[in-house]
């Protein structure tokens, strides 16, 4: 614990900051961000690159860099075979400089330096470390030098290239892939239930071109976590059906489906009725988790932020009863959104075969049934729906914070 805080001390050590542009440092500077907004007092131990993410404190060592001097030169020995006289004095010297750091630390969590031979006396300082300081050290097994053929003339026999391709003590394993952790087992010669699978992560907002505004309202309503999420884009008139699109939400949540349904407009200005229907839309809405009414929310989107929503959603759903157009159709094809929609004769002429149709009377079994064939059916909507389980907030807080804070404390 860092003394006075209560708070789990965390390092993160890899050969470069995230600064360095890689998926490795990429992926340590996500998870040094996600561990401090869960309160661990985080730092970065690493040779070589400036202070990233903003806030995160970096410990900088000079010879954790592959790329220091002194690194070089015993790498290019050791990969003729020979282990030059500096490679001791180098181990010495970096466990001197991490010492007092791991002594501080709950937690330590090394990334590839115990499985990739870019910095050997780095691996040694590391293991000299673990020896004497069980339950402490993680290893996030990216890449192994041994199962890789561009290093095959680099790595021999004996010591220390072994230390690349045997466990080492007090040390657990973790992999990134089903296949890096078959990898690392067959390996290491570990059993495959020692070592935890905990997959990398994508920024859905910044991958899909999201405003401030839509990634804060997605973060607000949960909807990265939502599969399928279903768009309405319609003002809150009877004609449109929105009750149909709730109880079809119903369904799908009774059925195990994480599904949730943003409808954007708001009541149509010239029927007085339109507010008794807001009325009981909110009360319906009230009895379904994951059912959003943006005017209910106090919402007014901005035609931005509908696109943000666009961009977000599974699908496009319009159980609309008549329509003169159907705009979001073509809003759809733009987003190349799966339609789910009435069979009406204007949306059927901008859909034409490019849309699941309903029947006008269709109800929340019907709709829900026609949502699940069409997105069961699509192979990208299949892919998207893996792809948003790897968003970054479900990986940390399902697979990464429990594996580093929960078995630390």
């Amino acid at each position: 614990m860092t003394p006075g805080t209560g708070r789990q001390r965390v390092l993160l050590l890899h050969f470069t900051t995230p600064a360095v542009l890689g998926g490795v440092e990429g992926v340590m500077g996500t998870h040094a961000l996600g561990l401090r907004s869960a309160g661990a007092d985080v730092a970065i131990v690493a040779g070589r690159g400036r202070a990233a993410p903003p806030g995160i404190e970096v410990i900088r060592i000079p010879e954790v860099d592959s790329r220091h001097p002194a690194v070089l030169a015993v790498g290019a020995a050791l990969a003729r075979g020979e282990v030059p006289e500096m490679y001791g004095t180098l181990c010495d010297r970096i466990e001197r400089g991490l010492r007092p750091h791991v002594d501080r630390a709950d937690r330590v969590v090394i990334h590839n330096a115990l499985t990739l031979h870019k910095n050997h006396a780095l691996a040694g300082a590391v293991e000299r470390l673990a020896a004497t300081r069980p339950g402490r050290f993680l290893h996030w097994t990216h890449d192994l030098g041994w199962t890789d053929a561009q290093y095959s003339g680099e790595l021999h026999e004996g010591e220390p290239w072994d230390r690349f391709r045997r466990p080492i003590p007090n040390v657990r394993y973790v992999a990134v892939s089903t296949e890096r952790r078959d990898e690392t087992c067959d390996l290491l010669g570990l059993p495959r239930e020692s070592v935890s699978v905990v997959v990398n992560g994508v920024d859905v907002p910044a991958i899909l071109g999201l405003s401030e505004p839509g990634a804060s309202l997605a973060r607000r309503l949960a909807l990265y976590d939502a599969d399928p999420l279903l768009l309405l884009p319609a003002r809150l008139t009877r004609r449109k059906r929105i009750e149909a699109a709730i109880a079809a939400t119903d369904v799908l949540r009774s059925q195990g489906a994480d599904a949730a349904l943003v409808v954007t407009g708001a009541p149509g200005a010239h029927n007085p009725g339109n507010r008794r229907y807001l009325a009981e839309l909110r009360e319906q809405a009230a009895r379904v988790e994951g059912v959003h009414l943006l005017y209910a929310l106090d919402v007014r989107p901005s035609y931005r932020l509908v696109a943000d929503l666009y961009a977000l959603a599974d699908a496009l759903l319009l159980p609309t009863g008549n329509e003169g157009f159907g705009i979001p159709i073509l809003e759809a094809g733009l987003h190349r959104l799966p339609i789910v929609c009435t069979d009406v004769p204007a949306l059927r002429g901008l859909a034409r075969e490019d849309a699941t149709y309903l029947r006008p009377d269709a109800d929340g079994e019907d709709i829900a049934q026609a949502i699940t064939g069409r997105l069961a059916a699509d192979p990208e909507a299949r892919l998207r729906s893996r792809a948003k389980r790897h968003s970054w907030p479900r990986v940390l807080r399902e697979r990464v914070l429990p594996v580093i804070l929960e078995d630390a404390a």
